[in-house]
């Protein structure tokens, strides 16, 4: 197979493609992305069941040139049951989400509350999972945010 029939496989089978479903709609393309995230996070769980289990570089999740794909991270705690996805958001998340009229004249803390709450649910029920705890800090270069989900 040919790098361009693999990017038409992966594209066929992802979420991307199915946003016009009754079940995505409601789903925005950040949180689309999240979910693929995720899901390629269980696909390398199947291959090595230890994979992800340290934290991760809190350095690494703030840094969009070097750092983390996507500024994304998740710790594998699922011998609990658990894992917890870490976000770091950098200027042009910040730029990206303040373009949005419902974020307008919000507070950094206000917008990663109200992103966690109403969107992270929809995410976790993807996976069969329920959001059991959040949190986030600035670290001085950005703002790092965890949400933990636990296996229902």
């Amino acid at each position: 197979m040919n790098l361009q029939e693999s990017i038409r496989r992966i594209l066929r089978e992802s979420r991307f493609e199915k946003m016009g479903e009754e079940r995505y709609k409601s789903c925005s393309m950040s949180d689309i992305t999240r979910m693929e995230i995720i899901d390629n996070f269980f696909k390398k769980i199947e291959e090595n069941p230890n994979y992800s289990i340290e934290k991760p570089n809190y350095e690494m999740l703030i840094d969009d040139w070097d750092g983390y794909d996507d500024q994304v991270y998740i710790q594998n705690l699922l011998d609990d049951n658990k894992i917890v996805f870490y976000e770091g958001w950098v200027d042009s998340c910040w730029e990206a989400v303040y373009n949005k009229p419902q974020y307008k004249g919000m507070g950094k803390e206000e917008v990663i509350e109200d992103i966690v709450l109403k969107r992270f649910p929809r995410i976790g029920e993807e996976f069969n999972m329920g959001l059991l705890d959040y949190g986030y800090f600035n670290d001085g270069d950005g703002y790092i945010m965890y949400v933990i989900f636990k296996k229902l």
